[in-house]
């Protein structure tokens, strides 16, 4: 099992990919062959970087796109062998713009599956905006600074999210922006849960 660790704002994941990066690698190539801006995020980053816990999706924001660029992106999904489970990949641009999150998939499989949505908030946009690149076996893809994904994180306080916090807080503790983490924490609201975070 290799080690992880963040390089001059890169991530750097030394372990070959599982099933789950062999997905987001797969779907990020086709986003970044079309030029479509995006993201990993939320818990999918905690994983990436070895924290041991089962996930049926792996989170991912696309910039937000016009009907002609969503049709052309189901066209070349469709054409690489993808489906939607939940709705039909036609639906995507709908279903996006509505602020509903779709699920994206290799054809007949149900799980794991990408779910795939727009930003709908200025954390979202700041994922997008400020990704960094994370390096897993011979791919590159980009995930949320991690800064703001602890912060996030924190705001949406299950056990779970808090501790997908920890683990990302524990492991990159030195490397960390601190001014970023506190700005972020102080704008969503979790002052007092990074305070908790920062006591363990």
């Amino acid at each position: 099992m290799g080690g992880v660790s963040l390089r001059d704002g890169e991530l750097v994941v030394e372990r070959p990919p599982n099933e789950l990066d062999d997905l987001a690698i797969a779907f990020s190539t086709i986003l970044s062959r079309l030029d479509v801006e995006h993201a990993f995020v939320a818990g999918y980053v905690a994983i990436l970087t070895g924290r041991a816990r089962a996930t049926d999706d792996i989170d991912v924001l696309v910039e937000p796109l016009a009907a002609d660029e969503a049709d052309e992106l189901v066209a070349t999904l469709e054409a690489e062998g993808y489906w939607g489970p939940a709705a039909p990949l036609d639906d995507l641009h709908g279903n996006l713009d509505a602020g509903t999150n779709i699920w994206v998939a290799p054809d007949g499989q149900m799980t794991p599956h990408l779910e795939v949505k727009f930003p709908t908030d200025e954390f979202d946009r700041a994922s997008l905006r400020n990704a960094i690149d994370a390096h897993v076996g011979d791919a590159t893809i980009p995930v949320g600074p991690l800064e703001l994904q602890i912060a996030y994180k924190l705001r949406l306080g299950a056990q779970k999210d808090f501790e997908d916090a920890a683990h990302l807080y524990a492991l990159f503790e030195e490397s960390l922006r601190t001014t970023h983490l506190e700005t972020w924490s102080e704008r969503l609201g979790v002052s007092n849960e990074y305070e908790r975070l920062k006591s363990i």
